[in-house]
Protein backbone atom coordinates (compact mmCIF):
# COMPACT_ATOMS: atom_id res chain seq x y z
CA UNK A 1 0.00 0.00 0.00
CA UNK A 2 1.18 3.54 -0.51
CA UNK A 3 0.20 6.89 1.29
CA UNK A 4 -2.53 7.09 -0.90
CA UNK A 5 -4.01 4.19 0.36
CA UNK A 6 -3.77 4.92 3.72
CA UNK A 7 -5.17 7.74 3.61
CA UNK A 8 -8.20 6.65 1.76
CA UNK A 9 -8.48 3.80 4.21
CA UNK A 10 -7.98 6.13 6.95
CA UNK A 11 -10.98 8.49 5.24
CA UNK A 12 -12.98 5.66 4.83
CA UNK A 13 -12.92 4.66 8.87
CA UNK A 14 -13.47 7.74 10.13
CA UNK A 15 -16.92 7.88 7.54
CA UNK A 16 -17.89 4.78 9.20
CA UNK A 17 -17.05 5.99 13.01
CA UNK A 18 -19.14 9.13 12.22
CA UNK A 19 -22.24 7.26 11.03
CA UNK A 20 -21.76 4.48 14.00
CA UNK A 21 -22.50 7.37 15.77
CA UNK A 22 -25.53 8.92 14.56
CA UNK A 23 -27.34 5.54 14.24
CA UNK A 24 -26.48 5.31 18.41
CA UNK A 25 -27.37 8.76 18.68
CA UNK A 26 -30.48 8.45 16.91
CA UNK A 27 -31.32 5.53 19.05
CA UNK A 28 -31.31 7.35 22.34
CA UNK A 29 -32.85 10.54 21.24
CA UNK A 30 -35.64 8.70 20.01
CA UNK A 31 -36.19 7.18 23.93
CA UNK A 32 -35.52 10.82 25.22
CA UNK A 33 -38.01 12.23 22.77
CA UNK A 34 -40.94 12.47 24.87
CA UNK A 35 -39.21 13.10 28.07
CA UNK A 36 -40.14 16.38 29.99
CA UNK A 37 -37.38 18.75 31.73
CA UNK A 38 -33.78 17.49 31.83
CA UNK A 39 -32.80 14.20 31.04
CA UNK A 40 -29.64 12.46 30.02
CA UNK A 41 -29.20 8.50 28.66
CA UNK A 42 -25.68 7.02 27.54
CA UNK A 43 -24.38 6.71 24.06
CA UNK A 44 -24.16 3.26 24.46
CA UNK A 45 -26.15 1.22 26.35
CA UNK A 46 -23.90 0.50 29.99
CA UNK A 47 -21.31 2.78 29.32
CA UNK A 48 -20.99 5.52 31.19
CA UNK A 49 -18.54 7.29 29.78
CA UNK A 50 -20.69 10.02 26.89
CA UNK A 51 -24.67 10.81 27.79
CA UNK A 52 -26.94 12.16 25.35
CA UNK A 53 -28.86 15.46 27.14
CA UNK A 54 -32.07 16.91 26.78
CA UNK A 55 -34.46 19.05 28.43
CA UNK A 56 -38.11 18.88 26.97
CA UNK A 57 -36.93 15.92 24.31
CA UNK A 58 -35.18 18.80 22.68
CA UNK A 59 -31.07 17.56 22.45
CA UNK A 60 -28.68 19.95 24.10
CA UNK A 61 -25.50 18.10 23.45
CA UNK A 62 -23.73 15.32 25.38
CA UNK A 63 -21.60 15.00 28.34
CA UNK A 64 -18.57 13.31 29.30
CA UNK A 65 -16.47 11.84 31.73
CA UNK A 66 -12.87 13.19 31.18
CA UNK A 67 -9.43 11.16 32.29
CA UNK A 68 -9.08 8.39 35.10
CA UNK A 69 -11.68 7.22 37.21
CA UNK A 70 -8.68 6.88 40.19
CA UNK A 71 -8.50 10.80 40.26
CA UNK A 72 -11.81 11.33 40.84
CA UNK A 73 -14.59 12.03 37.96
CA UNK A 74 -14.49 14.90 36.12
CA UNK A 75 -17.46 15.42 33.49
CA UNK A 76 -17.14 17.83 30.59
CA UNK A 77 -20.37 19.42 28.84
CA UNK A 78 -20.20 20.12 25.28
CA UNK A 79 -23.50 21.71 24.02
CA UNK A 80 -24.69 20.87 20.54
CA UNK A 81 -24.67 24.23 18.89
CA UNK A 82 -21.06 26.14 18.33
CA UNK A 83 -20.60 27.29 21.87
CA UNK A 84 -17.92 26.94 24.57
CA UNK A 85 -17.61 23.82 26.82
CA UNK A 86 -19.79 24.56 29.38
CA UNK A 87 -17.01 23.40 31.73
CA UNK A 88 -16.01 20.62 34.02
CA UNK A 89 -17.57 19.31 36.68
CA UNK A 90 -17.57 16.87 39.21
CA UNK A 91 -20.84 14.56 38.76
CA UNK A 92 -22.31 13.93 35.22
CA UNK A 93 -25.83 15.60 36.97
CA UNK A 94 -23.81 18.80 37.66
CA UNK A 95 -22.53 19.23 33.66
CA UNK A 96 -26.14 17.89 32.68
CA UNK A 97 -27.25 21.07 34.54
CA UNK A 98 -24.54 23.20 33.40
CA UNK A 99 -25.11 22.36 29.92
CA UNK A 100 -29.15 23.05 30.29
CA UNK A 101 -28.00 26.18 31.56
CA UNK A 102 -25.35 27.07 28.94
CA UNK A 103 -28.14 26.42 26.40
CA UNK A 104 -31.17 28.70 28.10
CA UNK A 105 -32.88 25.80 29.85
CA UNK A 106 -32.34 26.25 33.50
Amino acid sequence: MNVDDDEVIRRAERVLYLTQWRVWEEAVLARLALTRGLAAAPLLPGADVIYLVTYDGEHLGHIRREGPRTRGECWVAVPLMEMPLAGYHHSAEAAARALAGACGRA
